[in-house]
């Protein structure tokens, strides 16, 4: 008898709870039109696994406060984990813009000529009074795939204004930031080609 009362209890507060919201997904998605003219490198790409910074490393998205106060949305999730959104869209960027002559697909022992290692070092909404930013840090490192040697090294730490206080303004902004730093790396990898060649 008191287990049926205790059952017939927590089931009418959970009615009155109403149903969970919805869970939503996000991704990033990088423009077709192109940032500024970008130069042509007649070489193979292959873009490496983003490494992330553990406390990023999560498909929550993670929203700031302050210096001292962080959370996760309870239902906004990112479609797959930072990294692999990260690489992902990188790629898509090279396959879209007339940069690279090949996007090939990452192997440890591939046959590209270039390889796109990065590191994101933050990748967060920050909820300021002033009004909402997205934040993107990332260390860019364009390698020769033969020889191991970085050619460039290109590091960002950039926050873009978020159309209107909603969380679904994150990814458009994020990925405007990363559209913006590839175009700088792929300027300074062709002029270090031409230092050298020069």
């Amino acid at each position: 008898m008191r287990k049926a009362a205790i059952c017939l209890l927590l089931t009418a507060i959970l009615a009155g709870c109403g149903p969970a919201p919805a869970k939503r997904y996000f991704q990033m998605s990088i423009a077709e039109a192109a940032t500024r003219s970008l130069p042509k490198i007649d070489l193979s790409l292959a873009v490496e696994p983003a490494a992330v910074v553990r406390l990023y490393d999560d498909v929550r998205i993670l929203y700031r406060v302050s210096d001292f106060e962080l959370d996760y949305y309870p239902y906004e999730f990112w479609a797959q984990s930072p990294g692999r959104l990260i690489d992902a869209a990188m790629a898509d960027y090279f396959r879209k813009k007339p940069v690279f002559n090949r996007v090939v697909p990452f192997a440890p022992e591939g046959t590209q000529d270039i390889t796109l290692r990065s590191r994101v070092h933050a990748i967060e909404e920050v909820d300021a009074s002033a009004g909402w930013q997205a934040h993107l840090a990332m260390t860019l490192e364009f390698v020769d795939a033969k020889t191991g040697k970085v050619l460039v090294t290109h590091t960002f730490d950039k926050s873009a204004r978020m159309a209107a206080k909603k969380v679904e303004d994150l990814p458009a902004a994020l990925s405007q930031i990363l559209e913006q730093e590839l175009a700088s790396a792929v300027i300074e990898l062709a002029q270090a080609f031409e230092k050298k060649n020069g």
